[in-house]
Parts: structure tokens; sequence; C-alpha cells
């Protein structure tokens, strides 16, 4: 104890101006939007590096595991194109408005994908959870842009920098996107309660919305984030609190989040149309 007070007064100088730089640097950073954004920036940067390197061991492992949820995406997109091949063989005899197909493809090519590997994945935070990417700006990543697994989705873009982004995830009670039952127009908004990473919960659903346990639940399309009908989950049970008017649904999520290793990023090259239109008329 000695020692170490004696320490102190020897070193009193150095402490005292140590303590002062971090106040300074606190006071600079949080009181500045310009410096705190380009803190925020360089820390990204900087910790993006870190945890590619820490991450490449276990993206290896997780090979196995990443094959096995390729293979049954592909087996249920398989399935997919033979429903959707009866589908077109029905609508051949029927009549169809050149027009509305015509609209609707330009809707379907507006969505584009890049490749990324997620180098860092928090998912045990309740209420924190991020992942962070190995691509950024330079590869054309923007905030806002919707990101999936192979298996459904996964999250928003909400921060970049030249060579990473930062990814809320639906296991963030942050982060809210509308979502439907498949085949159905009843929607409701996707939230996590921070205990099972496996499950989430679709609430607001009408009460008179039908579904049956087993049911696919997909996004509903409602934003420039998503197109509609990307894979979340099935549901697995009901409930809804006393004096609610609407329920809600126990979800099985397709992604599986603890061995997260490659994902997609969707583009919407249609993204600054649609914004334009939408505030064009909520201005009227």
């Amino acid at each position: 104890m000695r020692n170490l007070v004696l320490f102190i007064l020897k070193n009193i100088h150095w402490l005292l101006f140590s303590l002062l730089a971090f106040c300074s640097f606190y006071l600079l950073i949080y009181n500045n939007e310009f410096q705190r954004s380009k803190y925020l920036s360089a820390f990204q940067e900087m910790a993006g590096k870190v945890y590619m390197v820490s991450n490449s061991v276990e993206s290896y492992m997780n090979l196995k595991t990443i094959n096995s949820d390729l293979m049954q995406r592909i087996a249920v997109l398989e399935h997919e194109v033979r429903d959707y091949k009866k589908e077109v063989e029905t609508l051949s005899e029927l009549v169809y408005p050149m027009d509305a197909r015509k609209h609707e493809s330009v809707y379907l090519n507006a969505f584009d994908f890049i490749q990324a590997q997620v180098v860092n994945n928090q998912i045990s935070r309740m209420g924190n959870n991020y992942i962070t990417l190995n691509k950024g700006a330079l590869a054309g990543l923007k905030e806002d842009m919707g990101v999936l697994s192979s298996n459904g989705i996964v999250g928003v873009v909400v921060n970049v920098s030249p060579h990473f982004a930062r990814v809320i995830p639906i296991l963030n009670p942050k982060y809210q996107p509308s979502c439907k039952i498949k085949g159905t127009d009843y929607f409701g908004t996707l939230s996590w309660d921070g205990k099972d990473s496996r499950y989430i919960s679709l609430k607001e659903v009408p009460q008179h919305a039908d579904f049956n346990i087993g049911d696919t639940i997909i996004t509903s399309g409602f934003s420039t984030i998503f197109p509609e009908g990307v894979l979340v989950g099935t549901v697995e049970d009901t409930f809804k609190k006393k004096g609610d008017n609407y329920n809600s649904l126990k979800i099985r999520l397709f992604t599986n989040f603890s061995a997260l290793s490659e994902v997609l990023i969707v583009t919407n090259a249609a993204k600054e149309e649609q914004l334009n239109i939408e505030k064009g008329e909520n201005d009227e």
C-alpha cells in the first residue's frame, strides 16, 4: 500500500494530465456531431479488423453448418419453384393484363444482392445485439440496406465505414420489421424478448386472422429494405395478453444466428424513387 501511494505521488503530474486529456477527449466527441461521426467511423474500422482476424478460425469451423444451411435453403427454393410453375401454368390459361406484368417485373428487378462475411456476431446481449460485416462503403453498402442469411432475414445495416458495416439484427428489440403470414394479407411486427435466439414474436396480428401452427412467416414488403416474401420462420404457438385486441405468434426462426457466417446485403435500385413519391404524398 505504501509503495502504491509513493508511486501515485511520484507520478501525480502524469496521472492528472492523463485524466484531463481523457475528459477533454470525451467532451469533444460527445458535444460535437462531426467529431463524433469521425470517431465512430474510425472505431468501426479498427474494431472490424480485430473481429475479422479473430473470426477467421471460427468461420472455417462453421463451414459444415453453412453447407447444411445452404442445402436446406436450396431444397426450400426448389419446392417453391415447383409451386410457382404450377401457378404459372394455371394463370397462362387466363387473361392477365400486360401492364400488370410489366409493373411487377420492374419492382422485382430493382432488388440485387452483395455477398459479405460476418466478422463479429453478438446474440446474448438483451437489447444491444449487433453484427459486423467485412464489407462497407467501398463495396457499395449503405445504411438501411437489408441483410439476409441463406435461410432468411437477418437485419438491417445501420452504420458503414470504408471496409466494414454494422448491422442491427432482428434479435434486437430496437428493430421491428413488418412481416405477414404467407398466403394471406394479415401482418404484424417482429419483436424479440431477449431470451432465446431461435425464437421471435410476431405481434399485433388481428384476432380474426386465419393461421395455423406450422404456417410460414415472410416479410410484408411494406418498406424499401426488403422485398415481399423473404422467409422469417414458422408459427409454433400463439398467445395473447389479457385485454389485448391482437394475437401474438411465437415464431421459430429459419436463420441460425448462433452459426451465422455468410450473408447477403439487399440493394434496392428503386428505393429513392419510392421514398420520393411517398414523401410527396405525405406533404400533400
